[in-house]
C-alpha cells in the first residue's frame, strides 16, 4: 500500500517513561524486573532491557531461552500505518536468517503473539515488539578498514540475494519518507526548510538544488532503465553488528533496523552504503573506499549500474540532510536532537566534495 506523507506528518513514536515502560512489559511479556537503557532512534523508540526476570506469567518459550538482555522497540506511526508490515518485517528478518544473515527474532508475549498493540497516550496507540540480543559491535566501535569495508559489501550482496525472491503484501507500494519514491515529498520539504530558515547559506541552497535536480535527470526520468530489486535501504555503521575472529578477519553478528526495506534500485542501496562509510569514517575520498565495498559486494553478486554511484550517493545525502532538519523542524519529541543531526556535522562538506566530482564527470572509482 502506498503511504501518504504531508508537511505535518508525524513520523516519530511518541517518548516514554520508564515507571511506564516497565507496566508494560510486565502486562505483555512478563517482566517482573529489569534495567531500562534507551536507544538512539529517528523515528522508532527503541531499548535495550537487561538483568532481565520473568513472572510466572511469562511465555515459556521466553522463559527457556535463559537470556537476560532484549531489545524493546515500538513501531513509528508512519510503519503502523501499513496493516501488513509487522508480518512482512517478520518474514524478511526470517528469510534473511535462513539466508545466514544474522537478524534479531520477535519473541512471543504472554499469549503467544509476535506483538502487541499498546496506548503510548491518550490519542497513539503503537505496537510494541521484544527481540533477542545480537552479540557484536557497532562499527564505529570496531573502526574503518579494508577488511570492513569489504565485509559490508559482501554483507549488502548477501541481503540482495536472499530477497531476489522475497515477496509479502505488506511491501507492495510501500517506501518511506526519505526515500528516492518521495523525492516530490523530499522537494517540497527543501522549500518549506529555505522558507523557515533552516537552510540559510545560499552554497547550500544550491548544493541541495543541484543534488535534487540531478537525480531526476539522470535516474528518476528513466528508471526503467535500471535494475529494481528489493532493498534494505540503511545499511549504516548504527545497523551492522561486527565481532573481530582475529587481526584484520571479521565476521557479521547482526544486520539491524529493517524498517526502511522496500521495492526500489538496486543502486539505491550501493550509492546509500558507500555514502554512510563516507561520511562516518570521515575519509577525504570516497573512492578508494567504493573500490573495496564494490570488491566485498562482486565477491557475492554482480554489481549492477555503478556509473550512477555519484548520484545516488548525492540523493542519499539531500535526503538524510533534509529529514533530519525536517524531523527538528516538527520536534515532536521535544528532546536533544544530537543524534538526530549527526548527519549534519560534515555531510555539507561531503556534499560539497561529492557535487564537485560529478561536475567534473567522475564515474570510475
Amino acid at each position: 500500500m502506498s503511504p501518504s506523507y504531508s508537511i505535518s506528518t508525524i513520523t516519530q513514536t511518541p517518548t516514554i517513561d520508564t515507571p511506564n515502560l516497565k507496566k508494560i512489559l510486565k502486562e505483555v511479556y512478563g517482566i517482573s524486573e529489569c534495567e531500562v537503557h534507551k536507544l538512539t532512534g529517528y523515528d522508532d523508540l527503541n531499548f535495550r532491557i537487561e538483568k532481565v526476570k520473568f513472572s510466572e506469567h511469562a511465555h515459556p518459550d521466553l522463559v527457556k531461552r535463559n537470556e537476560t538482555i532484549f531489545i524493546v522497540k515500538f513501531m513509528n506511526p508512519l510503519e503502523n500505518s501499513n496493516p501488513y508490515l509487522l508480518d512482512g518485517q517478520v518474514q524478511l528478518a526470517k528469510r534473511l536468517r535462513e539466508r545466514g544473515i544474522p537478524t534479531a527474532e520477535p519473541l512471543p508475549t504472554i499469549e503467544g503473539n509476535l506483538w502487541q498493540h499498546i496506548n503510548m497516550n491518550d490519542t497513539v496507540k503503537l505496537p510494541v515488539r521484544l527481540f533477542n540480543f545480537l552479540s557484536g559491535f557497532m562499527i564505529e566501535k570496531i573502526g574503518y578498514n579494508d577488511s570492513v569495508y569489504f565485509l559490508l559489501g559482501s554483507l549488502l550482496a548477501e541481503f540482495h540475494n536472499a530477497t531476489e525472491d522475497f515477496d509479502h503484501k505488506a511491501y507492495d507500494g510501500h517506501y518511506i519518507f526519505m526515500c528516492m519514491e518521495n523525492w516530490d515529498g523530499l522537494e517540497e520539504e527543501f522549500h518549506i526548510q529555505v522558507q523557515q530558515g533552516l537552510i540559510k547559506e545560499e552554497k547550500r541552497v544550491e548544493l541541495i538544488k543541484k543534488g535534487l535536480s540531478d537525480l531526476r535527470k539522470d535516474i528518476l526520468e528513466k528508471k526503467e532503465n535500471f535494475t529494481k530489486g528489493f532493498i534494505h535501504s540503511d545499511v549504516n555503521e548504527t545497523n551492522v553488528l561486527i565481532q573481530k575472529v582475529f587481526e584484520n578477519k571479521y565476521k557479521i553478528t547482526g544486520l539491524l533496523d529493517l524498517g526502511d526495506s522496500h521495492r526500489s534500485l538496486i543502486i539505491y542501496d550501493i550509492g546509500t552504503l558507500i555514502l554512510y562509510v563516507t561520511v562516518d569514517s570521515k575519509v577525504d575520498d570516497w573512492r578508494p573506499v567504493a573500490r573495496i565495498i564494490i570488491e566485498g559486494y562482486s565477491s557475492k553478486r554482480k554489481p549492477v549500474d555503478l556509473d550512477y554511484v555519484l548520484v545516488t550517493m548525492r540523493a542519499r545525502l539531500v535526503s538524510s540532510l533534509l529529514y533530519s532538519n525536517r524531523t527538528v523542524r516538527i520536534n515532536y519529541r521535544n528532546e536533544d536532537p544530537s543524534y538526530i543531526l549527526k548527519m549534519q556535522e560534515n555531510g555539507w562538506e561531503v556534499l560539497q566534495r561529492l557535487t564537485e566530482d560529478y561536475d567534473n564527470g567522475t564515474k570510475e572509482f
